[in-house]
């Protein structure tokens, strides 16, 4: 049995987690600046854009930021799902900008960021999941033998289950940091 095979096809996968955790680990509450806001993903007409994608974001002051939009309608998408509210922020619409205040950090606050992580999370365990479908069907395809297909499932399964794992963990940790900072 080729192991190199499964090996790649893990490493696709675990490609997923290292974003994850390359985008999140330095999410700080506490410190919630233009980086941060950059990376919140927002979805407008069924697709997801990072807010530095559709605006240009100023600072008015340390807890108030100026979001100007490139196009109108992203403006009126953003304010007819509430997307920004619901993940906690106080919005005021100027013209063709946003003014967006972060409120202080309480508990409604706190878990309202943490839906940004979570979402973000239950997202690419999706692709995890399509990941493994796929996967399964081309180590059918792939090898010959039934010993072997049963070996490389059994082998991918594993590695699988320990990525989850491990996901979950980092998922966690991130969870814990932003509850109690």
């Amino acid at each position: 049995m080729e192991i190199i095979f499964i090996t790649n096809k893990i490493k696709n996968i675990e490609s997923i987690v290292v974003n994850y955790v390359n985008e999140y680990k330095n999410f700080n509450i506490k410190n919630l600046n233009i980086e941060t806001l950059k990376k919140i993903k927002i979805r407008i007409n069924k697709n997801q854009f990072y807010l530095e994608n559709i605006c240009i974001i100023k600072i008015i002051n340390e807890k108030t930021f100026l979001l100007e939009f490139n196009k109108v309608e992203f403006l009126k998408e953003i304010m007819k799902n509430n997307s920004l509210i619901n993940y906690g922020f106080k919005i005021t619409k100027i013209k063709n900008s946003i003014e967006l205040k972060i409120p202080n950090l309480s508990v409604e606050f706190r878990n309202k960021i943490l839906n940004i992580l979570k979402n973000e999370y239950l997202i690419n365990k999706e692709k995890i999941e399509n990941y493994r479908k796929k996967f399964l069907s081309e180590i059918k395809n792939y090898y010959k033998s039934k010993e072997d297909i049963i070996l490389a499932e059994k082998f991918f399964l594993k590695e699988l289950f320990l990525i989850k794992k491990k996901f979950q963990s980092i998922f966690n940790n991130f969870s814990n940091k932003i509850l109690n900072e």
